[in-house]
């Protein structure tokens, strides 16, 4: 018996089918690997935590310094991907999956430096501020568990080969300054970070910054956890 051909009408009708089930599920799929870079860029950011938590144990509770300043200048004796390597181990662990900088494979115009790192530490915590007290210490810091040390660095600018970023030059328009050296929506609405403690977590900027009137007196700043109000940075 002659198999009958399909119609052009029929035809038509499967590939419409087929299209349509193509834009129904393309967008789950782009979004369950957005969740999967996410929580891969997580582990990460809890890995490099209990890095840092490992460092301070073994230095008298002092966090690691930094040396890839924001413009191309290296100090790679001080920066926190060196002088912690024995805790960090893998560097696989300082690349988030989400990351589409190009510096990874050119360098920063005008610099002779290449991205390294996905992620940036806190200058608070890691740095000394002429006049400011200094958070340099585990044991300085009073709440570690809402105490950023880890942000997303940004890909592009400056600041996409250092190795560390500045809250304390923010609060005239954090927003709009923190973007261009953290990459605050790299997941979607939001970036993911990790705190003094070593626990991470995924939050909106707005929610993660905040002129801390508890504990500092203007200008000493610090980046905190905003558990208190969501629109005090603004």
């Amino acid at each position: 018996m002659k198999q009958r051909a399909f119609t052009l009408i029929e035809l038509l009708v499967s590939i419409s089918i087929i299209a349509l089930l193509i834009s129904i599920l393309l967008p789950a799929m782009n979004k369950s690997r957005q969740i999967s870079r996410s929580t891969a860029c997580l582990a990460n950011l809890h890995s490099l935590g209990q890095a840092v938590q490992m460092y301070a144990d073994n230095n008298d509770g002092r966090l690691p310094a930094v040396g890839f300043a924001h413009g191309g200048s290296v100090d790679e004796a001080n920066a926190w991907i060196n002088t912690a390597s024995q805790e960090i181990g893998s560097e696989k662990v300082c690349r988030c999956p989400a990351d589409e900088s190009p510096y990874w494979i050119k360098q920063l115009p005008g610099t002779t430096q290449l991205r390294r790192l996905s992620y940036a530490t806190n200058y608070y915590t890691v740095g000394t501020l002429e006049g400011r007290e200094e958070f340099n210490n585990a044991t300085r810091i009073t709440r570690p568990s809402t105490t950023i040390f880890w942000a997303e660095l940004a890909e592009t600018g400056d600041f996409a080969v250092a190795d560390h970023v500045h809250p304390e030059t923010w609060f005239a328009n954090p927003l709009t300054l923190a973007s261009r050296e953290v990459q605050i929506k790299r997941h979607q609405t939001r970036a993911n970070y990790g705190f003094v403690d070593g626990h991470a977590e995924p939050e909106r900027f707005e929610e993660t910054y905040a002129i801390d009137l508890l504990h500092s007196s203007f200008p000493n700043l610090s980046w905190i956890h905003n558990k208190y109000d969501p629109k005090v940075a603004w």
